[in-house]
């Protein structure tokens, strides 16, 4: 049976969702450290998060494209189950030419040839097809990652975020307040980009 890795797995995105920015201690004029500046470090950072597997199933194009994908890998599936069972069905035709004494030595050992060669044809043609869609998954990836960061940077940049953190999808966040949940705004910018994430005929 075939069988491929699940379609972007969601901890592919979680390095591109934490963005980390250190914050510096504060010192007074006098070089002398008080009480105020002996706080956490931490005490006054911008914190917000953002749901990586929300971003994945939110976003109107990468679902179209993980559908397009499915449906490729499906076809790629029933195209190579119907190869195999023509192949079963020469193989046994010709078992029961042999059976019948209908074919001499020489002409045996050609047709088992022919049917190792084919049966050879079969498994690289299935390989061919799951490779394209691998690729395909990779690229798909790739594209939504970049998206993905390019926006948080801008979000980053406009809110002076001190950290992005993910909650999801094997991260480490495990709690949080959801005032800080910049999910949908996130989703709002990705769904308002009018470029394609990939190519519509990227699979063949």
């Amino acid at each position: 049976m075939i069988s491929i890795a699940r379609i972007l797995p969601n901890a592919t995105f979680v390095a591109i969702a934490l963005l980390f920015f250190g914050c510096q201690a504060q010192e007074n004029n006098s070089g002398t450290t008080t009480a105020a500046a002996a706080e956490p470090a931490n005490s006054g950072l911008n914190i917000v998060y953002v749901q990586v597997d929300s971003l994945q199933s939110g976003y109107t194009a990468v679902a179209d494209e993980l559908k397009r994908l499915e449906e490729n890998f499906l076809k790629a599936q029933e195209n190579h189950n119907s190869r195999q069972a023509a192949f079963a069905r020469e193989v046994q035709r010709v078992q029961n030419q042999v059976q019948q004494g209908l074919l001499a030595p020489n002409k045996i050992q050609a047709e088992q040839q022919r049917l190792a060669r084919r049966e050879q044809e079969i498994a690289q043609q299935q390989q061919i097809a799951l490779n394209s869609i691998q690729e395909d998954q990779l690229k798909l990836q790739a594209a939504f990652a970049e998206r993905v960061e390019a926006i948080l940077k801008d979000l980053k940049a406009e809110n002076n975020y001190d950290f992005i953190f993910n909650q999801g999808g094997g991260s480490g966040l495990l709690m949080s307040n959801e005032a800080y949940d910049i999910t949908n705004l996130v989703l709002e910018r990705l769904n308002a980009e009018d470029s394609p994430v990939m190519p519509k005929d990227s699979v063949q």
